[in-house]
């Protein structure tokens, strides 16, 4: 009896909490993502150690299309786990709980399909079905505790009609459900006791659809396994989501928090509610975070003794850490990438427990990605090993670095397809401020850039829309805003945008692609330019980088075309003007470029994409030519997008390169232009959309070049943690 009290003491912290899809793991090099292969569609999870090996497993409900089984996967004991074993059930499974219902000290499965269904553990990681047990129509919310002190697990179920109420026999079968009244459109139950009688409650989160009414409601429970009327605190601005139980103002009576339904499309925080010692609660405290929180979960993320609580936003596709100050209030933390934006906009399901043994409580998301739940292991003071993401205006899909402001921070904008761009300030620790909104009083945006191009000290931006024929400047003003959007005439089609000193002025120039021309504005060093002049390319649709390519001091023009797989060289005289492209055949259409010193010998290399999902380095030969590309395939369906620069620390430079499915991988050199194999470092929220365009830069100031994404969500942040 004593051992089955301590187990579910145990449990009770680690139980399910519902969530989504994207965590991550610690990848050696970045905050990187871990995706765990676990079933079809996972949407629920609950952990707890199944093997009796010390380390934390896991338990998933698959409902992809046509599933109808749980999955089970054994920890390792390091945040990774052992391929799934699964499980068939009869129905698809909304909801699962872990608990020792026949008695045996070994911990079984309590899946919610359209009934109950009961999978008792051997001991070894492998489950024999129990049985099944019938609950009422449409079960959404599974719970376990000893409701009638017998030291026999009970089951509480949400069903349409209130919570049924199944008392366990202590052999893993259960009595026929009794049903109890919980509110108007019940959605969720956590158990807990709410009176200070020593009696398990029941907490049943409420939506009423048609009035839509939120409500919460306390079932004080007898000891003996039956329960009195509900207790309502209703006329809630937000919940209605899933429940968390604790005692988050100190006052040794125990509250609930619940996740924010998304009501008519508009953003809902989660609500606290703070008891009173009788069942009813105090005015609650309303937390906002991102965008449908409808689910939360609780725990001392940061160490300091005090309950915080994570949310999970479904339609904004991240988590975000709420760090509690031990009287109720809840402090903002970081979001961490966690799902598709907008891809799933029912609740995501996750649940906490050690995954890595280092005593600090880590994360399970699942519920956004088809295939795959993710794991964020916790780096202490409220921080995960995961990718933070920041939120910008709806598309955003070209992203640039700069200081605007004048505190030597580094910061980023971002531009969107519908014309704005997005500045996020930064803090200098790998965070950035909220974003505000820049008008260019353009159509759409195309590539952005960035420098001083008045010489006041504050980068400024250079942006074009492709359905017109000048580029567009934005001086800054030196606090994150700009002056009105000054035009410049370059020429029909421009695709394609760079900032550089072409006549050796000390001036900044701007370089485009505009049709089958390459076109230079020269800077007269206020922020205006002069007339532009022009050199014919070979093809159309190109991308350019720039770079000193022959040693001569000028800087030259690398173009690209993604049809052909011609790379074309210009070499700069110096006073703004090119000579006649060099051609050269690289094999497949490539794409982007990235510059830099592969093989250490001086002399400037490129590295980019083609077509075939390889990466390529071409050698520079110092005057202007280069050798054969040296060939890397990557496991993954290349966008074009890369960066370079030397992210293990090792003196030699590397490349990192986006990715579909919204990931990002990283091929580490070797120093003579050869490349490792690649190693995914990191995913981004947004939608399901390809990885956007990378950027890298230091931007928690610990001389390590770090990694900024873009998706359609906005951007995502991978701080590098080489040491």
């Amino acid at each position: 009896m004593t051992s089955m009290n301590s187990l579910l003491r145990k449990l009770h912290f680690v139980v399910l909490f519902l969530l989504s899809n994207l965590g991550y793991g610690f990848g050696g090099t970045f905050d990187s993502a871990r995706l765990v292969p676990a079933g079809s569609d996972p949407t629920a999870v609950a952990v707890g150690d199944f093997n009796h090996d010390g380390k934390l497993d896991m338990v998933v409900a698959d409902a992809g299309v046509g599933a109808s089984s749980v999955s089970v996967l054994l920890g390792n004991g390091k945040g990774t786990f052992q391929p799934p074993t699964t499980i068939a059930l009869d129905a698809t499974p909304v909801a699962v709980v872990v608990g020792d219902f026949n008695g045996d000290g070994i911990l079984d499965i309590a899946a919610l399909t359209t009934d109950v269904f009961v999978l008792l553990g051997n001991g070894d990681g492998t489950f024999r079905i129990g049985g099944m047990f019938a609950v009422g129509p449409q079960p959404t919310s599974l719970a376990t505790a000893d409701f009638n002190h017998d030291g026999k697990l009970d089951l509480a179920v949400i069903e349409s009609r209130g919570v049924d109420v199944l008392l366990g026999n202590g052999n893993g079968t259960f009595k026929t459900a009794a049903t109890y009244p919980a509110g108007d459109g019940p959605v969720w139950v956590a158990t807990g006791d709410f009176n200070g009688d020593g009696k398990v409650d029941l907490a049943v989160s409420a939506f009423d659809q048609n009035t839509g009414a939120i409500s919460m409601n306390v079932l004080l429970g007898k000891g003996n396994g039956t329960f009195a009327s509900p207790i309502v605190t209703g006329k809630l601005k937000a919940g209605g989501g899933n429940v968390v139980v604790g005692d988050f103002n100190d006052d040794g009576r125990l509250d609930v928090a619940i996740g924010g339904l998304n009501l008519s499309g508009n953003s809902s925080p989660i609500a606290v509610l703070f008891g009173d010692g009788t069942g009813k609660f105090n005015s609650p405290e309303y937390v906002t975070t991102g965008q449908d929180p409808a689910s939360v979960a609780t725990g001392d993320f940061n160490g300091d003794g005090k309950p915080d609580l994570i949310a999970a936003n479904g339609r904004s596709g991240d988590v975000t850490v709420l760090l509690g100050n031990g009287k109720g209030k809840f402090q903002t933390g970081p979001n961490y990438a966690a799902g598709y934006a907008g891809y799933r906009v029912s609740a995501l399901a996750m649940a906490v427990g050690d995954f890595n043994g280092d005593g600090k409580p880590d994360l399970v998301v699942s519920g956004g990605d088809p295939q795959y739940v993710n794991v964020l292991l916790n780096l202490g003071e409220g921080r995960f090993a995961a990718a933070q993401d920041f939120r910008t205006e709806p598309y955003g899909y070209y992203v640039a670095v700069g200081h605007f402001t004048r505190d030597g921070k580094q910061d980023l904008a971002i531009g969107s397809d519908f014309g704005q761009v997005s500045v996020l300030l930064g803090k200098g620790n790998g965070t950035f401020g909220a974003s505000k909104s820049v008008e260019t009083r353009l159509p759409s945006n195309g590539f952005l850039a960035t420098g001083d191009l008045n010489g006041d000290g504050i980068s400024d931006l250079a942006t074009f829309s492709f359905s017109a024929s000048t580029v567009t400047v934005l001086l800054g003003k030196g606090d994150g805003t700009f002056q009105a959007p000054n035009t410049f005439f370059a020429g029909p089609n421009i695709n394609w945008l760079a900032v550089g000193d072409f006549n050796n002025d000390g001036k900044l120039d701007l370089v485009v692609c505009a049709g089958k021309f390459l076109v230079v504005l020269l800077g007269n060093g206020d922020g205006t330019f002069q007339s532009p002049k022009d050199t014919t390319l070979p093809n159309p649709t190109a991308t350019l980088a720039v770079g000193d390519f022959d040693g001569d001091g000028n800087l030259d023009v690398a173009v690209s075309y993604q049809t052909n797989g011609v790379l074309s060289i210009l070499l700069g005289k110096g006073d703004g003007s090119f000579g006649k492209p060099r051609n050269f055949n690289v094999g497949v259409g490539s794409s982007r470029m990235a510059v830099g010193d592969f093989n250490g010998d001086g002399k400037l290399d490129m590295a980019f994409n083609d077509q075939t999902n390889r990466v390529n380095v071409i050698l520079g030969n110092g005057d202007g030519t280069f050798g054969k590309p040296l060939r890397r395939s990557v496991n993954a369906t290349l966008d074009g997008w890369i960066v370079s620069g030397d992210f293990n620390l090792d003196g030699k430079l590397d490349v990192a390169v986006g990715a579909s499915g919204a990931a990002a991988y990283l091929l580490l050199g070797n120093g003579d232009g050869t490349l490792k194999p690649a190693k995914q470092i990191g995913s981004a929220r947004a939608g399901g959309a390809p990885l956007g365009p990378m950027v890298t830069s230091d931007f928690n100031g610990d001389s390590k070049p770090d990694i900024v994404v873009v998706t359609d969500g906005g951007p995502t942040i991978l701080l590098n943690t080489s040491k």
